[in-house]
């Protein structure tokens, strides 16, 4: 019986894939299964599944066409044993921190208002050593300007997710919350990106959030990571922005806590981001003047000085 599900979505994952299986089974907490979902790949990906499915009869393996992740999650989730409390959607190139499903589940244990709980991450290259100093961020309203959250403030609420802050592939879900939601959105299969922005969103919706600060997820970076392309990453946040910008709330309570976050996001998030984002736009034209750099830092500070004046009317 499996108390935690953790589900592995697998497209040409041979590179990395068992690694990130080894990091699940050398975790201190025995009650878990592990799901695989080979998502048409071309590669030895399915081979890899089969082994480590013979020798562990913790880990199951299943198979569709090539669909994007978010198909891939939704189809592990349906294959979830009844019994387990816990999901843990973990990225076949990444891995687990020795401890890490044991801490997680503890806390939710203690804490049975929460429904989604996630932790901090370190940055990992292609050999598995670390580098970096990264750190998911969680910005909320704070007065006039955003602040981030600290990291004994544990709860986060719907905003920050709203404002594309906070979340990524390093969380445990209560099963039951999960089973609430629509699933993972697979109309960001395309990209590839903002499938866990968009679920987060709909978590917050129905129970509390909660953060650990302790570093409990390797996230590798490598030239085929989907956080390397930019250009699909632009292209999922402009859905993402059109799914929740024009969201329809279950209930009112929900309808005002989506109200409340959209003003903020137009009236003060998105204006000081891009502002931010125009003083490192002026140090590269400064350090290097072309026509091109000195458009981007003039459009950043237009858009930021009309939010912070016209606020949703500038959608």
């Amino acid at each position: 019986m499996a108390r935690i599900s953790v589900i592995t979505p697998c497209y040409n994952s041979s590179a990395f894939l068992e690694r990130t299986i080894q990091s699940v089974q050398a975790q201190d907490f025995p009650d878990w299964e592990l799901i695989l979902v080979d998502d048409g790949s071309t590669d030895s990906t399915p081979e890899v599944i089969r082994c480590y499915s013979e020798r562990d009869a913790r880990i199951r393996g299943v198979s569709q066409p090539n669909g994007g992740r978010a198909r891939a999650c939704n189809l592990g989730g349906a294959h979830v044993s009844p019994e387990s409390d816990y999901l843990f959607f973990l990225d076949s190139d990444d891995l687990l921190v020795p401890g890490a499903l044991r801490k997680m589940s503890e806390y939710l244990d203690r804490h049975p208002e929460v429904g989604l709980l996630g932790c901090q991450f370190q940055e990992i290259d292609p050999e598995d050593r670390p580098f970096g100093e990264a750190k998911r961020s969680r910005w909320v309203p704070g007065g006039f300007f955003p602040r981030q959250l600290r990291d004994e403030e544990f709860e986060t609420p719907f905003v920050t997710f709203f404002c594309a802050t906070g979340q990524g592939p390093f969380a445990m879900y209560r099963k039951s919350v999960f089973q609430k939601t629509a699933g993972w959105s697979e109309e960001f299969s395309e990209f590839s990106a903002q499938e866990d922005t968009d679920m987060f969103c709909q978590m917050a919706l129905l129970a509390p959030v909660h953060y650990l600060p302790e570093r409990l997820y390797l996230k590798r970076v490598h030239g085929a990571s989907i956080t390397q392309q930019n250009g699909r990453i632009q292209a999922s946040y402009t859905r993402f922005r059109a799914k929740w910008d024009h969201y329809v709330p279950a209930d009112p309570r929900q309808a005002e806590v989506v109200r409340a976050a959209k003003r903020h996001y137009y009236r003060r998030h998105k204006p000081f981001r891009d502002l931010k984002v125009a003083v490192l736009a002026l140090g590269d034209w400064l350090r290097k003047p072309t026509q091109a750099r000195l458009t981007w830092f003039l459009s950043l500070v237009k858009w930021g000085f009309k939010g912070l004046l016209f606020g949703e009317r500038m959608r």
